[in-house]
């Protein structure tokens, strides 16, 4: 497999692996969580996580040049190409904010519900975190975020596997709030204004919750 494939299959791997959504609401916390995946699991996740922090540490113009001709090859709106771009400028920097939260999402959630989660977000610049690509097609799963984010803006969407292991995100949706001092973990179909209430009723993020939202309003 050379670099453009391996690279391919590390940032933008299948999203079978993402359960269906779950209605059930539930507060993990960081110290909580003890979670038993199967050999396979980790072993495709560990090489997600090699190969995504090789990355992040040196610089390939190889798989910048692949991202970029996937603008080039395939006819993209003006939206579009910014996501595809910002895939590419994520590659370059390899930065990861420490403080604030991810929002794990995926297609398998029905277009309604996906629809009013992708505005949630963006009300509360919170980053949409998805595993995989629609059909390991960039241009469809472009085409997908499109449809469903206003105005086209799919600069808060992000493509990232090593994040799901990461965080322990085994279904979708689910919020993850992050600070110094660990991460919370809310899971279901809650409104993500409730959501980041529990956080600050129950969570180790407490005051990060609290930051973001008061933040509505200022976004989107």
């Amino acid at each position: 497999m050379n670099l453009r494939q391996t690279a391919l299959a590390a940032l933008i791997a299948p999203l079978a692996a993402i359960a269906s959504p779950n209605t059930s609401v539930q507060l993990d916390t960081s110290a909580m969580a003890s979670r038993a995946p199967s050999e396979a699991d980790r072993q495709w996740l560990k090489q997600q996580e090699d190969f995504a922090q090789r990355l992040r540490e040196t610089p390939h113009p190889e798989l910048e040049q692949w991202l970029k001709k996937q603008v080039q090859d395939n006819p993209l709106d003006a939206g579009n190409r910014r996501y595809l771009e910002s895939l590419v400028q994520q590659q370059r920097t390899g930065e990861k904010t420490a403080a604030g939260a991810l929002y794990f999402v995926s297609f398998s959630i029905p277009e309604t519900g996906l629809k009013r989660m992708l505005q949630e977000a963006g009300r509360y610049a919170i980053p949409v975190t998805l595993r995989g690509l629609v059909n390991n097609d960039m241009k469809q799963t472009v085409d997908a975020v499109s449809q469903l984010v206003q105005n086209g803006a799919t600069e808060g969407v992000q493509i990232d596997p090593t994040l799901y292991s990461q965080y322990g995100i085994n279904s979708v949706p689910a919020l993850v709030v992050r600070c110094e001092q660990g991460f919370d973990v809310i899971r279901g179909n809650l409104r993500l204004d409730l959501a980041l209430q529990k956080v600050v009723e129950q969570g180790t993020c407490a005051g990060e919750a609290q930051q973001i939202l008061q933040q509505e309003g200022h976004h989107g």
